[in-house]
C-alpha cells in the first residue's frame, strides 16, 4: 500500500530480504512468479491505475491553475521537502510491503491547496522512493496515491462551507472520513496487486498487512490538519512543533516493526517447518500402517498354512468383514475400521497354541478336543495384549465365538456386550467356514450357508450385522462364487442372478414372515 505509504510486495517489488514473504502462500517459493492469467491481470491493473493517476494530475491542474489564489506555495515547498524525506526513510513491513510518513505532507497539501497541492507533492515523493525499483512499480505507486487523494478530496467537497484551516473541531468529522476513504482506496489497490502477484486471497492480504494501520491513518490525518492550522498561526515553526509527534510515531513504528517482523517471519518459518514435519509424520504413519498390514497378513497366511484345510481363510474373512463393516456405515480408513480389519485377519491367531494333532485332525473333534480348541480365543487375546498397537484388537479376537443370545464362549457375552467388530467377523468367519471343504465334509453351497446364517439371526448372530451381510451377499455372491472350488456347482453362464426359492424362504423365516 502507500499509507504511511506502503509499496507493493512479493513478486511485484524488489526483494529486501531473503526470508519468505508474508504474502507468499505456504509451500511456494519466494521467487515463484504469478501465473499467466494473474500476470496479465496484474499488468492491466498497473496500467489502469497509472493512467488514472496521470489523468488525476491533468484534472488537478485544469481545475485549479498554479497561479490561483488557493495555492499556498511556501507551504507546498515545505510539504514537498517533507514528503521526499519521509519516502527516503520508509519502513519495511514484514518483508511484504513498505510504509512511510509521506501521507502527512500529502494529506496536508490536499487540505491546504486542494487537488493541485496533491498533484504537486505526490510526484516528488514517488520519485524519491523510486530508486532501484522498476518503472512500472513506481507508476503504480504514483497512481494509487493520486486516486486515493482524489477519494479524500471528494469527501472534503461533500462538506460545503467548511474551512479546513480554521473550523475546529467541526473539521474533524470530514477529515476522519476523508482519511478513511484515502486509506480504503489505497490499501485495496495495493492489496489487489499483492494478491495477483503472490496468488493469495485479497482479503487475507488486506487483513494481514493493512487493516491494523487504519487507526494510525486517522491520527495522521488529524496531524495533517494541525500542521496546516499551525502554519497559518506560527509559520514554519508551527510545522516543526507538529512534526514532533509523527516523527516520534515513525520511530515507534520502526521499533514495533523491527521487533515483530522477525517474530512474524520466524513463526511463519516455524509453521512451514511444522507443516513439513507433519507431512513427514503422516507419510511415516502411512508407511507404518502399510508395514503393519503387510506383517499381519503374512502372519495370518502363515497361520492358515499351518491349518492346511483353510488356506486363505483369514484373508477372505477380513475382506468380507470390511465389506459388511462398510455396509453398516463404519467410516472407511478410520481408526476403528483399521482395528476391525486387523481383528478379522488375526481372529484365529490363538490357534498357534493348539497342538497339531487337534488342529489338523482329519475327523470331527471329541468333547475334550473341543474343550482345548475353544481355548484359542483366550490365547489370541493374550498374544495380542502383549503387542501395544494390537491391544484394541484383542477384545474383538477374544469375543469372536460369543453368540448374540449369550450361549457362546468363552465368557457368554450377550448382544451388544460383544464388540461390534467381533459381531461382524463372526458372520464372515462362519460363512467362509461353511463354504470351505473339510476332510470330514464337503463345502456347503454359498446360498445354503447364507440361509443358515439367516436362520441363526438373533440367536447366534447380530441381526443388524446379518442384514448388512445379506446386502453384501446380493452384491457379491448372487450368480457368482465365493471359492474357486464352487465353479463346478455353479449355474450355467446364462443363469439369472436371483435368489432361489429355498433361500427366499429362509429370509422370510428369519424375518418372521414364513406364513
Amino acid at each position: 500500500m502507500r499509507f504511511l505509504d506502503a509499496k507493493i510486495a512479493p513478486g511485484f517489488v524488489r526483494k529486501e530480504t531473503s526470508v519468505r514473504s508474508t504474502n507468499t502462500p505456504s509451500g511456494s517459493d519466494d521467487n515463484e512468479q504469478p501465473s499467466l492469467p494473474a500476470r496479465a491481470a496484474l499488468n492491466i491493473l498497473v496500467a489502469v491505475v497509472a493512467a488514472v493517476g496521470m489523468g488525476a494530475v491533468v484534472y488537478a491542474f485544469a481545475s485549479s491553475p498554479l497561479n490561483s489564489a488557493g495555492v499556498d506555495w511556501p507551504l507546498l515547498v515545505v510539504l514537498i521537502g517533507l514528503a521526499v524525506v519521509a519516502e527516503r526513510t520508509d519502513l519495511s513491513m514484514y518483508g511484504a510491503s513498505r510504509v512511510s510518513l509521506a501521507f502527512i505532507p500529502i494529506f496536508a497539501a490536499l487540505v491546504s491547496s486542494g487537488t493541485v497541492g496533491l498533484a504537486l507533492v505526490v510526484p516528488p515523493a514517488v520519485i524519491a522512493s523510486a530508486w532501484g525499483r522498476p518503472v512500472h512499480k513506481t507508476f503504480f505507486n504514483f497512481g494509487t496515491l493520486m486516486i486515493a487523494g482524489l477519494a479524500a478530496h471528494a469527501v472534503f467537497d461533500s462538506f460545503n462551507g467548511v474551512d479546513y484551516r480554521r473550523d475546529w473541531p467541526a473539521i474533524l468529522i470530514p477529515a476522519t472520513l476523508a482519511g478513511g476513504a484515502n486509506f480504503v482506496v489505497n490499501s485495496v489497490l495495493v492489496a489487489s496487486a499483492i494478491s495477483l502477484s503472490s496468488r493469495t486471497a485479497i482479503m487475507k492480504v488486506w487483513l494481514e498487512n493493512f487493516m491494523w494501520l487504519l487507526p494510525h491513518y486517522i491520527i495522521l490525518a488529524f496531524i495533517s490538519l494541525a500542521i496546516v492550522a499551525a502554519y497559518d498561526a506560527m509559520s514554519i515553526w508551527g510545522i516543526i512543533v507538529f512534526l514532533v509527534p509523527p516523527v516520534m510515531m515513525r520511530f515507534s513504528i520502526k521499533q514495533y516493526l523491527d521487533r515483530t517482523s522477525k517474530s512474524v517471519l520466524d513463526l511463519r518459518h516455524a509453521h512451514i517447518q511444522l507443516q513439513h514435519a507433519h507431512d513427514q509424520v503422516t507419510a511415516a504413519m502411512t508407511s507404518l500402517g502399510k508395514a503393519y498390514d503387510g506383517t499381519l497378513r503374512s502372519l495370518s497366511n502363515a497361520l492358515d498354512l499351518r491349518d492346511s484345510e483353510t488356506g486363505g481363510h483369514s484373508e477372505r474373512v477380513a475382506d468380507l468383514t470390511m465389506a459388511i463393516a462398510a455396509e453398516m456405515g463404519i467410516e472407511r480408513n478410520s481408526e476403528y475400521w483399521r482395528y476391525i480389519s486387523w481383528g478379522a485377519l488375526l481372529h484365529d491367531v490363538g490357534k498357534i497354541a493348539i497342538p497339531d494333532h487337534i488342529l489338523r485332525k482329519p475327523d470331527k473333534l471329541d468333547a475334550d478336543e473341543w474343550q482345548i480348541m475353544r481355548t484359542h480365543a483366550r490365547a489370541g487375546n493374550d498374544i495380542l495384549m502383549a503387542v501395544d498397537f494390537l491391544v484394541p484388537v484383542a477384545e474383538m479376537v477374544y469375543s469372536h465365538h460369543e453368540r448374540y443370545d449369550g450361549h457362546g464362549y468363552p465368557r457368554g457375552l450377550v448382544g451388544e456386550d460383544i464388540p461390534l467388530g467381533a459381531r461382524i467377523f463372526m458372520i464372515a468367519d462362519a460363512f467362509d467356514a461353511m463354504t470351505s471343504d473339510r476332510v470330514y465334509r464337503r463345502a456347503m453351497p454359498a446360498e445354503e450357508a447364507l440361509a443358515e446364517i439367516l436362520r441363526n439371526s438373533g440367536t447366534q448372530f447380530d441381526p443388524a450385522a446379518v442384514r448388512a451381510f445379506l446386502s453384501v451377499y446380493q452384491k457379491r455372491f448372487v450368480g457368482t462364487v465365493h471359492h474357486r472350488h464352487f465353479v463346478g456347482s455353479m449355474h450355467g453362464r446364462g443363469a439369472t442372478p436371483e435368489l432361489s426359492d429355498s433361500l427366499k424362504k429362509a429370509i422370510a423365516e428369519a424375518a418372521g414372515l414364513e406364513n
